[in-house]
């Protein structure tokens, strides 16, 4: 469950980065942005990246998490870059789904292990 979490924020960190980049705003959000907004967009999108990062070290530990991290976010940005290539605006749609899912499947996680022991 935390894995799928780190995917979801991973995915929304990536997508973040994407639409600060002044070449990928009109084709997923459909208008340009101001610079306070790109400034928010690479923060946000930094901070999925290292979420998703803290997700992975929970839930293997750091000798593995850390690898187990790369081939998230390689996943992540495989999956951004084949939407981005056909469905640009489905891609930011995903993306903000994922930014809402990816904290309730943490806090459901929590909830289990906290539970559980």
């Amino acid at each position: 469950m935390i894995l799928t979490a780190a995917f979801l924020l991973a995915y929304a960190g990536f997508a973040g980065l994407c639409v600060s980049m002044t070449r990928h705003q009109v084709e997923t959000v459909g208008r340009r942005l101001a610079p306070r907004e790109q400034t928010l967009a690479k923060a946000s999108g930094g901070a999925g990246l290292g979420a998703a990062f803290i997700c992975a070290v929970v839930a293997e530990g750091w000798r593995f998490g850390s690898v187990l991290w790369s081939g998230i976010i390689m996943l992540a940005a495989l999956a951004l870059t084949l939407l981005l290539a056909y469905r640009p605006r489905t891609a930011a749609r995903f993306a903000a789904v994922s930014a809402y899912f990816a904290p309730l499947l943490v806090a459901a996680w929590a909830l289990v292990t906290f539970i559980e022991a």
